[in-house]
C-alpha cells in the first residue's frame, strides 16, 4: 500500500512540475490575465468573438517583447515583460569562480532551494532506495557514463520534490559536461530556466583556491585542484557552444569583487525574462 502511495505521490509531482514548465514556457497565465484585464476594460457585447479576435495579438506580444528582451540591449519596458514563474538555476563556472558564495546569496535574495550536486550524492548514499542503490553500483563500478547517469537520477528525484517545486533552486556542481546538460534541458521534466555562466581566468580562480584555508577535505590538495581545473578546461568549448544557443544563459564576469559580481548578477535576473529554447 505504502509503495503505491510513494508511486501515485511521485506521479502527481512529476505531473504538476511538467504542467507548471508548460505553462511558464507559453505564457498562458499572462495571456489570461492580459484577456481579463482588456475584455474588463473594453466589456465587449460578443466576447466570445472578441477572445478569439485577439488572443493571438496578445500572446504574439508577450513572445516578441521577451525576444526582444533577450537578443538586444535597448530600452525595454520590464515591468510589461512575463514573471510568473519560479527561479530554477543552475550556476556553470570552473572551481574558483564563485559559484557557492553567489548560489547561496541567490538562494536568499530569492528564496530559493539551494542544492549542491556533491553534496546530494553523499546524502543520497546513506538512503536505502533504488536511486541509491544504482548510485552505489555505478561508482563501485566506476563507469563515468553510469556515474554520471546515476547521479541524474537523484538531481531529477530531489528536483521533483515538493520544496523544489514550490519555491525554485539553484544548483551548483551539476552538470558538469556538455552530455549532462543536454539531458538536463532535453528530458527533464522540470528543466532550469536560467543558466549562470560565471567565467573567470583559471589564474585568477586558482589564486582563490590556494588563499583559501586548508580544511583538510580532499578538495584543498592541490592534485584535487588541478584535476577539476583540467576537466573543466576540456569540456569548456563544448559546453560554452551549446549554451551560447539557448535563451537560459546569462554570462557574467566574476573577476571582480564578490559585491560587484553580485549586484551584476541580481540586475541581469532581474531584467531577463523567462524565454526557454534555442535562439533563431
Amino acid at each position: 500500500m505504502s509503495t503505491t502511495t510513494t508511486i501515485n505521490k511521485l506521479a502527481l509531482a512529476e505531473y504538476s512540475a511538467e504542467l507548471m514548465v508548460y505553462f511558464e514556457k507559453h505564457k498562458i497565465i499572462e495571456i489570461i490575465t492580459r484577456l481579463m484585464v482588456e475584455i474588463g476594460l473594453i466589456r465587449p457585447t460578443n466576447p466570445q468573438n472578441w477572445i478569439a479576435t485577439n488572443i493571438r495579438r496578445i500572446a504574439d506580444e508577450f513572445y516578441h517583447k521577451c525576444l526582444k528582451a533577450s537578443y538586444t540591449s535597448s530600452k525595454i519596458d520590464y515591468y510589461q515583460l512575463p514573471r510568473h514563474f519560479h527561479h530554477r538555476i543552475v550556476i556553470f563556472g570552473r572551481s574558483g569562480s564563485g559559484r557557492k558564495t553567489q548560489a547561496l546569496a541567490i538562494a536568499k535574495r530569492f528564496n530559493l532551494i539551494y542544492i549542491d550536486a556533491e553534496n546530494l550524492i553523499y546524502t543520497t548514499f546513506f538512503r536505502n532506495d533504488e536511486v541509491a542503490q544504482k548510485l552505489h553500483k555505478a561508482f563501485l563500478d566506476n563507469v563515468a557514463k553510469d556515474k554520471s547517469s546515476a547521479v541524474s537520477k537523484a538531481i531529477q528525484q530531489r528536483l521533483l520534490q515538493i520544496d523544489a517545486i514550490r519555491q525554485g533552486w539553484v544548483l551548483i556542481n551539476y552538470p558538469r559536461n556538455v552530455e549532462e546538460f543536454t539531458e538536463m534541458f532535453e528530458t527533464y521534466k522540470i528543466p532550469p530556466n536560467k543558466v549562470i555562466y560565471l567565467q573567470c581566468p583559471e589564474i585568477m580562480a586558482m589564486r582563490r583556491l590556494v588563499a583559501k584555508p586548508n580544511l583538510g577535505c580532499p578538495q584543498n590538495t592541490c592534485e584535487y585542484i588541478e584535476h577539476e581545473m583540467a576537466y573543466f578546461s576540456q569540456n569548456e568549448t563544448a559546453i560554452n557552444d551549446y549554451l551560447q544557443r539557448r535563451h537560459e544563459t546569462i554570462y557574467i564576469d566574476s573577476t571582480p569583487c564578490f559585491e560587484a559580481v553580485r549586484t551584476n548578477l541580481w540586475t541581469q535576473m532581474e531584467r531577463l525574462p523567462y524565454v526557454m529554447g534555442y535562439k533563431m
